[in-house]
């Protein structure tokens, strides 16, 4: 096996690069989900409930995360967690299987987050009294994701078979000879 390709997302983007791109396109989101549900809902906006708000837009990460995490259970035994503290209160969790696994596999484990996102948009529908509330969320989370667009950018390039291994910094696509 040798390696294809090296992508090492922290030296290419750094965390304030990062941070910076996902708040900007939570931004928009907010924006654009916000208006377009604004024009089709009838319902006046309700505030009740804004303590399950806030308890859901707490655990909104850990949940993404989990859900990153959901399709390597296979895997559990050589998952590695970290948290890691920006800003002094922003807790950042980062996940590392410490063996290969298949680009398959990979892609799953970055794309399987997004399943929280369509729950939101269904919700939108079913309680449109809270679409402020659910839009902020959906936003939220959307941003959350953005940065698994930017792994899954070069994983999806790749060739098939190829196989994924991850280190402290991003990961290394490695093929067959």
């Amino acid at each position: 096996m040798h390696c294809w390709k090296s992508y090492n997302v922290n030296k290419k983007y750094e965390f304030h690069r990062l941070f910076i791109i996902s708040s900007f396109i939570t931004l928009l989101v907010f924006v654009f989900a916000y208006v377009l549900m604004q024009s089709i809902a009838v319902n006046p906006l309700s505030d009740n409930n804004f303590i399950l708000f806030s308890c859901i837009f707490i655990l909104l990460y850990p949940l993404h995360k989990l859900f990153h995490i959901i399709p390597l259970m296979k895997y559990r035994k050589h998952l590695k967690f970290e948290i890691e503290f920006y800003f002094y209160i922003l807790p950042i969790i980062h996940t590392t299987m410490r063996t290969m696994t298949s680009k398959r596999r990979f892609a799953t484990s970055l794309f399987f987050p997004f399943t929280i996102n369509i729950l939101l948009v269904l919700a939108m529908f079913l309680f449109p009294e809270y679409v402020h509330y659910l839009t902020i969320l959906l936003a939220y989370h959307v941003g959350l994701c953005s940065i698994d667009i930017i792994y899954a950018k070069v994983l999806l390039s790749s060739p098939k078979g190829a196989l994924i291994e991850e280190n402290e910094d991003g990961y290394e696509i490695l093929i067959k000879e």
